[in-house]
Formats: structure tokens, sequence, C-alpha cells
């Protein structure tokens, strides 16, 4: 479709030093609890938002 285009073409901006450690944390904390059949609820929704989505892939490129 050639009247389609790209919404945003802007690339994901880099965490900060201490956003990536807060993510290393909680994902080490995830998986001790994980492994003794625990979880956190608050440490769970921190990891996900640390998890970034890859972009939807394109067909025919």
């Amino acid at each position: 479709m050639k009247h389609m285009t790209k919404v945003t073409q802007s690339p994901v901006a880099k965490a900060g030093g201490w956003q990536d450690n807060v993510c290393i944390i909680a994902q080490t904390l995830n998986a001790i609890l994980g492994f003794f059949g625990g979880s956190s609820p608050i440490l769970m929704y921190v990891d996900d938002k640390c998890a970034i989505p890859a972009p939807n892939d394109t067909v025919g490129e």
C-alpha cells in the first residue's frame, strides 16, 4: 500500500545506568524467588517494565 507511511522511525532511548541496575536486580530476585517456588508482584511488575518488546516483523523485506 503506497498510501501507508510509518508513524515513527525514532530509535528506543537508552536507559540510564541506574535503570539498568534496577532491572538486573529485579530479574535476579525474580529468578531466586522463582527457584524457591515464590514470586513477588512488585518485582514481576518491574521486570515486565524492563522488557522492551521487539518491533513487528515486516513481511516482504
